[in-house]
């Protein structure tokens, strides 16, 4: 199984270069090869490379969802990878990521609002402790799915959502998760919430629980 980790943001920071070991470290104990693309807006690449190498380094100045899909549209001729993984350099990884429970044909990520029924640790991107950040979770009991926005810090897709033209060229403003999503959805992707255990440091906000 083949890995492409996609780090991006505005500045590859000194500061989080612990957490590219993490990640870096995770990824050597799964039965997985991996390859690193760097997508920053300066060439400040070396900051990480004493830990990783990339094998794609891109220059884009645009925001962090116009900088994957303008990648994925670029390359789309040449990734090979079964698993792309979106990451940001400020996020600490707490636990490794189980690739069993992930879905092909989905956008796999934890959930910034949730409606349903499923029962998912560290499925939400916050109320992972009772902080400043623990009264915006939107966590919400129902029979059905439905009304799911996905976090937009790290999310993994298989490359058969390539091939589904999830992530062709876009021309939006503001790229939150609202953003995100209504992409995906546009474009028939689904949706599939997945617990990630992890502590997005810049704000110091954890990974909560899904109706648990």
């Amino acid at each position: 199984m083949k890995v492409l980790i996609i780090i991006t943001s505005h500045k590859f920071d000194v500061k989080w270069i612990h957490n590219i070991k993490i990640l870096n470290d995770y990824m050597k104990t799964s039965n997985i090869t991996v390859d690193y693309c760097g997508i920053s807006n300066q060439d400040d690449f070396d900051n990480y490379e004493s830990i990783i190498e990339f094998k794609y380094k891109i220059i884009n100045v645009k925001r962090q969802f116009s900088k994957i899909c303008d990648f994925i549209t670029d390359y789309k001729s040449i990734l090979d990878y079964t698993w792309y993984i979106k990451f940001r350099p400020d996020i600490r990884l707490l636990d490794n990521i189980n690739f069993d429970l992930l879905h092909e044909n989905a956008i796999n990520a934890r959930a910034r609002v949730y409606y349903g029924p499923s029962q998912i640790m560290y499925g939400m991107s916050v109320n992972g402790k009772n902080d400043e950040w623990s009264n915006v979770g939107c966590c919400y009991y129902s029979e059905k799915e439905h009304d799911i926005i996905l976090d937009d810090m790290i999310y993994i897709f298989h490359h058969n959502v390539i091939h589904m033209n999830a992530f062709n060229r876009v021309n939006l403003g503001h790229q939150g998760e609202w953003e995100h999503t209504k992409v995906f959805v546009s474009r028939n992707i689904n949706l599939h919430v997945i617990g990630i255990h992890l502590c997005l440091e810049k704000y110091s906000v954890y990974s909560g629980n899904i109706n648990m």
